[in-house]
């Protein structure tokens, strides 16, 4: 993926300065030193285009491995957050039923509070950074 920056600035007097940056993930070739290159060492072009398709394979295929370990640790966490909540509400409900009201509210309140407090901070933080 490719991200460009531009920022421009200018003073009380007019004078102006402009920043342009262009940053890409991937690896791109420079004609003019292939193109010196070729006049040098021809044999060694062919090299730095295998060299870079390789480390292009080679970089996709990690990628594809982290989504899946990304996915692996959210659904993990979903689960493990679903288990923790009906057990504290589980918890809440039978202490309920066996004459501690007090003990069954703080237990179940508490387990509500930390499902409110996951579900605000996680719609904050899953905002990606600009």
């Amino acid at each position: 993926m490719a991200k460009h920056t531009q920022v421009k600035a200018q003073n009380q007097n007019g004078n102006s300065l402009q920043l342009t940056q262009h940053e890409t993930d991937s690896p791109v070739l420079p004609v003019a030193q292939l193109e010196q290159l070729q006049a040098f060492r021809p044999d060694l072009v062919d090299w730095v285009r295998d060299q870079t398709e390789s480390e292009a394979i080679a970089r996709r295929a990690r990628l594809a491995k982290l989504d899946i370990f990304i996915f692996v640790e959210r659904i993990a966490g979903l689960l493990a957050g679903t288990l923790i909540s009906c057990l504290g509400m589980g918890a809440a409900i039978f202490l309920a039923m066996n004459g501690q009201p007090a003990v069954a509210g703080v237990i179940g309140g508490g387990t509500l509070v930390g499902l409110v407090t996951v579900l605000v901070q996680g719609k904050n933080s899953a905002k990606p950074d600009e």
